[in-house]
């Protein structure tokens, strides 16, 4: 069996700003590959970074939102989270103020998950989801403009289920996210007592 080699980053050989906004900068360049094919243009996408989380209650549900997603017209549901902003200490910071903005809810602990890069093809963005334990609502929402948002709440076992079984199609983002959930569940000592729930 003829093996291949392992990739190479491509040399950037120009580089130019096609537009910006405070959500995305788009980049058109000019590529070397590995083995010196130019791709000319090729476009690339920097966007914020993102944190999102999947909080679970004391008595064991998932909470989760209904979201108006204009880019595709649809509600759909999705995970609590958003763009970390520049005035976050950090992603744990971060991903818990989404939550209070957008749920009202706060966690006592909170697991970090494995950064995820969302659309690594043309997009330059990381993903940082966590698992939150002990969830409960202290505040009202308090969201921004362009948010329209319904807060719900599901039995652990069933939000994993709808991320699974297809009748959540939401990015694939997030079923990586539950993935990871699950695993931590499954492997974490301290976090025996949901395993009963799944």
């Amino acid at each position: 069996m003829t093996s291949t080699p392992k990739p190479k980053a491509w040399k950037v050989l120009a580089d130019e700003v096609l537009f910006e906004t405070p959500y995305i900068r788009a980049r058109k360049q000019r590529c070397e590959t590995m083995r010196g094919t130019i791709v000319d243009p090729y476009h690339v996408f920097d966007m914020p970074n993102w944190s999102a989380m999947l909080p679970v209650t004391e008595t064991g549900d998932a909470v989760l939102v209904h979201n108006y997603r204009h880019g595709s017209e649809r509600v759909m549901v999705e995970l609590p989270g958003g763009i970390i902003d520049d005035t976050d200490p950090d992603t744990d910071s971060a991903v818990q103020r989404e939550l209070m903005e957008e749920t009202g809810h706060q966690v006592d602990r909170i697991f970090a998950l494995p950064p995820i890069h969302p659309y690594p093809g043309r997009f330059r963005q990381r993903a940082y989801p966590y698992l939150g334990i002990g969830a409960k609502q202290v505040a009202e929402q308090a969201l921004e403009d362009d948010e329209d948002l319904e807060v719900f709440t599901v039995p652990l076992a069933d939000a994993f289920r709808m991320f699974a079984d297809g009748s959540v199609d939401v990015a694939a983002v997030h079923g990586g996210i539950m993935l990871s959930a699950r695993h931590l569940i499954m492997t974490e000592p301290d976090l025996a007592f949901l395993r009963d729930l799944l």
